[in-house]
């Protein structure tokens, strides 16, 4: 399939986006849930508690914010992964250091 226009690195994102998801999982499957979330990319757990694990997933458009949230849902042990908050702001608003990130 080829990259979304969004995805392309020599085009930048007009707009940068942020989504929290509540990820319900079974408590055994935490170490393998939590290693197959890092390799994700673009994702970063910020807490976890008995079958409850808390993720930001960062991308320049819904798109990626999506299929993040489905390749959660669909790990091993995750019973289920919830958008409980986005965001997006347009790029013009992030400092030129986290424009440079969202390039890459």
């Amino acid at each position: 399939m080829p990259p979304d226009i969004q995805d392309r690195p020599d085009e930048a994102p007009a707009e940068w986006h942020i989504a929290s998801i509540l990820v319900h999982l079974r408590p055994e499957r935490s170490p393998d849930v939590r290693a197959a979330v890092a390799a994700l990319g673009d994702v970063e757990v910020h807490a976890e508690e008995r079958g409850r694990m808390v993720v930001t997933v960062e991308g320049p458009h819904e798109g990626r914010i999506a299929d993040r949230m489905t390749a959660i849902h669909l790990m091993p042990g995750v019973m289920s992964a919830v958008m409980v908050f986005h965001h997006a702001e347009p790029m013009a608003a992030r400092t030129a250091e986290e424009a440079a990130t969202a390039r890459r």
